[in-house]
């Protein structure tokens, strides 16, 4: 999978010293428990949970497999806003419709909850309301972080912070097994797919990855500077901290 050619001008380079470097990636502090309570809903893979337009009138929180985000732009294009884990909150909508719709990825259990119960739980449950809104604020947050990098990133860059920021929120210790596919990440990251399979090469080729079917597993400390800042710690998600 995510196989294709290096893109040469990282080809020409060598190998980091590092690049046999076992990356231990930090754990969150807590186990992120479900917030919303209610019936949980199964869905198989690629249902739709919601679509554009729709009324607005439940947030949901994943219990088990992933959800994306989408819209499909004027030309036809699919444009994905997010994936959202086991634990994450989403769906909460400034105005009456959804924005975008959401897909199931793979088989998936939901709790759907009436976004009119907000009021009431902040009147009657103060620390449950509260770390519904930082999980709320944080997924806002991410995706204004993402959307810094797909506007200034290059294809390396972005694939990097990607692979971090997916790490970080499945509290893995640098193994992740990717649930989407490479034309889900690329309309993630604004790159063609046959771009995100030459990067995916590219890092395999600089020993910085290394891959076995969705598997991803994170080999060097390097992946970690591609973003361009000066120390390591810059290149975990501020939001995610």
């Amino acid at each position: 999978m995510f196989e294709g050619l290096a893109e040469a001008d990282l080809a020409r380079r060598s190998r980091p010293d590092a690049f046999s470097t076992r990356i231990e990636t930090p754990r969150r502090g807590r186990t992120q428990s479900v917030l919303l309570q209610g019936p949980e809903r199964s869905y198989d893979a690629d249902a739709t949970i919601y679509a554009q337009t729709e009324p607005a009138d439940f947030i949901y929180q994943v219990v088990a497999g992933v959800v994306r985000t989408v819209t499909l732009r004027p030309d036809g294009r699919r444009a994905v806003h997010g994936f959202h884990l086991p634990g994450e909150i989403f769906g909460l909508e400034r105005e009456k419709l959804h924005h975008c719709s959401a897909e199931a990825i793979g088989a998936s259990r939901l709790v759907q909850w009436p976004q009119r119960r907000l009021d009431a739980l902040a009147g009657g449950n103060a620390d449950a309301a509260r770390e519904l809104w930082i999980g709320l604020l944080t997924s806002r947050d991410r995706t204004a972080e993402r959307f810094m990098h797909v506007m200034h990133g290059t294809a390396s860059e972005k694939l990097a912070y990607f692979l971090i920021d997916l790490t970080w929120r499945m509290r893995s210790e640098g193994r992740i097994q990717l649930p989407m596919s490479r034309y889900d990440i690329a309309d993630y990251l604004g790159l063609a797919s046959e771009t995100v399979s030459r990067t995916f090469t590219v890092f395999r080729a600089r020993g910085l990855i290394s891959t076995q079917g969705r598997e991803v597993r994170l080999l060097s400390d390097e992946i970690l500077r591609l973003s361009g800042a000066d120390d390591i710690a810059a290149h975990w998600p501020t939001t995610l901290a």
